[in-house]
C-alpha cells in the first residue's frame, strides 16, 4: 500500500507542472493588455512612457522566458506573486475567499452524500416500484434545476412567506457559527441538491449492477441476511464509481459556483476567478488555476486511496 501511495504522489508532480506551463502560455495568448486597461480607466490620455514604466513595474517588459522562469521559481517557493490589479499578494487574495468556497463545497458534499447513497440504494432494491420512480423523479428534477435558480427560489420563498432573507454579509464560522450557518446552509442546499441528483443516479446504477453479480447470488443462496449481503458485499463494491462522482463534483464546486455566489452575495473563489480574467490579471489567474488544479489532483489522489481501501486488488495493479 505504501508503494502505491508513493507512486500516486509522484504522478501528481508532472500534472501540476503541466498545468502551470499551459496556464502561463494561455494567459499570454489572450488579447488585451492589463496596463492599458488600468491606465485607460483614468479617463485621460496616457503617454507611452507612462505605459512602459507600468509594464516594467509589473515585469511585463521582460522576455517571455524570463517571466516563465520567475513564475516557476515562485511556484517552487509557493509564492504566487502579487496581483497586477490590486497590488496585494495573490496568496492573500485567494486566502480570504478560499475558506468560504471550501466550506460551501464541504457542506454541499455532506448534504449530497446523506441524500444520494440512501436514496440510490433504496431505489435499486425497490426497482420499478413507486419508490424507485419517486427517487428517479427526484434525481431528474435535480439534474434539470440549475442551482442558482433554486437559490433564487429559496430567497424568494423566505422573503414572501417569512419576511426574512439570509444574511448578505459573510461571517466566518469561528467568529459566529450561527450567523455563518444561517447564511451558507442555503447555497449549500441549492448546490447539494443537484450534486445529490448526480450521485443518486450513479448509486442506483452501481447497486443494481452489483446485485446481479454471481457472488451476490451465492451469498443469498447461502441464506445470509439481506442487510448483511447489502452492507458487506454489495455496497462496498458499488461505491467505487459513486466515490469518483462525489470527488469530481467536490473539486468542481471549489471554482464553479460563480452564479450561485452572486445570488447569495458571496465573494468566493468563483467570483474572484471571473474578476481576475476580466481584468487580465495574469498572476491572479495563474494562482487561481494552480489552486483549483491542486484541489482536483488532491481529490483524485484521495479517491484513488479510497479505491485501494475498498478494493485491495487495485493497489497491486
Amino acid at each position: 500500500m505504501l508503494q502505491y501511495l508513493v507512486k500516486r504522489v509522484l504522478l501528481m508532480i508532472p500534472t501540476i507542472l503541466g498545468v502551470a506551463v499551459v496556464i502561463f502560455v494561455l494567459m499570454r495568448m489572450l488579447p488585451g493588455d492589463i496596463v492599458e486597461m488600468r491606465l485607460a480607466g483614468e479617463g485621460s490620455y496616457v503617454q507611452q512612457e507612462t505605459i512602459d514604466k507600468e509594464r516594467a513595474k509589473l515585469g511585463l517588459d521582460k522576455p517571455m522566458w524570463v517571466q516563465f522562469t520567475d513564475y516557476m521559481w515562485g511556484l517552487a517557493r509557493l509564492d504566487f506573486g502579487y496581483s497586477m490589479w490590486t497590488g496585494r499578494p495573490v496568496s492573500y487574495e485567494i486566502g480570504v475567499r478560499f475558506g468560504l468556497s471550501l466550506q460551501i463545497a464541504i457542506m454541499s458534499t455532506v448534504i449530497a452524500v446523506l441524500l444520494a447513497i440512501p436514496l440510490g440504494t433504496i431505489a435499486a432494491l425497490k426497482q420499478d416500484t413507486w419508490v424507485d420512480y419517486a427517487v428517479r423523479i427526484f434525481s431528474i428534477a435535480g439534474l434539470a434545476t440549475p442551482s442558482f435558480w433554486l437559490g433564487i427560489m429559496i430567497i424568494l420563498a423566505f422573503l414572501i412567506v417569512f419576511q426574512w432573507t439570509p444574511p448578505m454579509v459573510y461571517t466566518p464560522i469561528w467568529v459566529d457559527p450561527w450567523a455563518n450557518l444561517s447564511q451558507l446552509i442555503w447555497p449549500a442546499l441549492a448546490t447539494g441538491y443537484r450534486y445529490s441528483a448526480v450521485a443518486t443516479r450513479m448509486t442506483r446504477s452501481a447497486v443494481l449492477e452489483v446485485l446481479r453479480e454471481d457472488y451476490i447470488r451465492t451469498a443469498r443462496a447461502k441464506g445470509l441476511w439481506q442487510q448483511l449481503v447489502l452492507k458487506r458485499h454489495a455496497l462496498k463494491n458499488a461505491m467505487l464509481p459513486v466515490i469518483t462522482v462525489i470527488g469530481l463534483e467536490f473539486a468542481f464546486l471549489m471554482g464553479g459556483l460563480v452564479v450561485t455566489e452572486q445570488v447569495f452575495n458571496l465573494n468566493g473563489i468563483g467570483k474572484l476567478f471571473v474578476d481576475a480574467v476580466t481584468q487580465y490579471d495574469y498572476t491572479l489567474v495563474q494562482g487561481l488555476v494552480m489552486i483549483v488544479a491542486t484541489v482536483f489532483v488532491l481529490t483524485n489522489f484521495v479517491v484513488d486511496v479510497l479505491y485501494a481501501w475498498l478494493d485491495p486488488r487495485i493497489r497491486y495493479r
